[in-house]
C-alpha cells in the first residue's frame, strides 16, 4: 500500500508583533523533504490518517495494527503540536501531551471505542469541527462481511456517539474505501475496485440536506467514474482540500511503487494529476495523503502521508512535508 500522514502546529508567538519585538525569524516553512512523524510510529504498519480543521494543537487519527501484533487494523490518535522559534527559527513537531487534549478530542475516545473490531478499519475521515456546532461524523471502511464497505458513526447534541451506519450508496460487493468530501460538502469521493482496478468515484448529495442527513439518504444516485483522475493501473486514496486533491496512484511513469499525485480543480473540472517529484516519492510506497493550510505565517502547507520506505521504524510510518501554498 501507499503512504500515510503527519500533523503539526502550535505557534508560541503573537504572528502580528514578530518585527515589533525584533524576532529575526518572521516566517517558518515546513521542510519539503519528509521527515518521520516518529513519536506516532511504531514496528508495525501505521498509515490511513485524517487531521481535521485547524489550530495551534490538533489530533491526527490513523490506522495501525499495533495493538495486534501485526494482524488486524483498528483505528487509533495521537495529539500533535508544532512548534516554531521566531527568535531562532527552531522548527519541530512532537506530540502535545498538554492542556491542549481538549474535550472533543476525549469525546472521540467512544467513536473508537465503538467502531473498533477484530476485523480491520481503515481510512478515516474526520469531518471538520464547526463553529457553535457540536456535531460530528468520522467515516472510515470495514471488512466484517469479507469486502470492504464505508461506514460512519455520529455524535449527538449530548456528544454521546450514535449507532454505525453504512453509507450505502458508497458500497457494493466490491472494496469501497477512503472517502472524502470535497470543499462544500455537496459531493463525496471515494476508491473502488469494482471496475477491476481501483478508480477514484464521486456522487453529488442533496444540499438542502443536512449533513449527517446526506450520509444517510438512501435515494438513488449518479455515481461518475472521475476518468481524467484514472489510469489503467490503481488510482486510491483521494483527500480534498478547497479546489485541490492529493491521491495515491501506481501508474506507469512513476518513481516505484505507490507514488503522490496531485490534481486542481479549474473552471469545475480537474486537471490532469501530476507526480509530487523524487523529493516526496521513493521508488517504496507512498499512501493516503492528507493536507492541511497552515497560517499565512508559513511559507508551505503541510501534506501527511505514509510510507514503508527504509529507515523507519518498521512497516508503513506516518511522515510530514511542506508543500506549495495552496490558494
Amino acid at each position: 500500500m501507499k503512504k500515510a500522514l503527519p500533523i503539526l502546529l502550535l505557534i508560541p508567538f503573537l504572528y502580528s508583533c514578530h518585527e515589533k519585538y525584533g524576532y529575526k525569524y518572521n516566517s517558518a516553512t515546513i521542510p519539503s523533504s519528509p521527515v518521520n512523524l516518529e513519536f506516532a510510529n511504531s514496528e508495525y504498519d501505521d498509515y490511513n490518517q485524517s487531521a481535521p480543521g485547524t489550530g495551534d494543537a490538533f489530533t491526527v487519527y490513523f490506522s495501525s495494527n499495533r495493538r495486534s501484533g501485526g494482524g488486524e487494523y483498528d483505528i487509533i490518535y495521537k495529539l500533535i503540536a508544532i512548534n516554531f522559534s521566531f527568535s531562532s527559527g527552531e522548527f519541530t513537531v512532537g506530540e502535545d501531551k498538554g492542556a491542549n487534549s481538549n474535550s472533543e478530542d476525549i469525546d472521540l475516545k467512544n467513536a473508537l471505542g465503538k467502531i473498533n473490531t477484530s476485523f480491520n478499519e481503515l481510512g478515516p475521515y474526520l469531518s471538520r469541527k464547526i463553529y457553535g456546532e457540536n456535531e460530528r461524523f468520522l467515516m472510515y471502511a470495514h471488512d466484517e462481511v469479507g469486502n470492504f464497505d464505508v461506514k460512519f458513526i455520529h455524535n449527538t447534541m449530548n456528544q454521546e456517539y450514535d449507532s454505525i451506519a453504512p453509507i450505502q450508496y458508497l458500497n457494493s460487493s466490491f472494496d469501497d474505501y477512503y472517502p472524502a468530501l470535497n470543499k462544500d460538502s455537496s459531493q463525496i469521493y471515494w476508491c473502488s475496485n469494482r471496475n477491476g482496478q481501483f478508480d477514484i468515484f464521486n456522487v453529488e448529495l442533496d444540499n438542502s440536506l443536512s449533513l449527517i442527513g446526506r450520509l444517510y439518504d438512501n435515494s438513488e444516485k449518479t455515481i461518475r467514474s472521475i476518468d481524467v483522475l484514472n489510469s489503467s493501473a490503481d488510482d486510491k486514496c483521494p483527500f480534498i482540500l478547497e479546489d485541490y486533491m492529493v491521491f495515491a496512484s501506481d501508474r506507469p511513469g512513476g518513481f516505484g511503487g505507490f507514488d503522490l499525485y496531485y490534481s486542481e480543480k479549474i473552471n469545475g473540472e480537474w486537471s490532469e494529476p501530476k507526480n509530487f517529484g523524487a523529493e516526496i516519492n521513493s521508488e517504496y510506497d507512498e499512501y493516503r495523503p492528507i493536507i492541511r493550510s497552515q497560517a499565512n505565517d508559513f511559507t508551505n502547507d503541510l501534506m501527511l502521508f505514509s510510507s514503508n520506505r527504509p529507515g523507519g521504524l518498521g512497516g508503513f510510518d506516518l511522515y510530514y512535508v511542506g508543500i506549495d501554498k495552496i490558494n
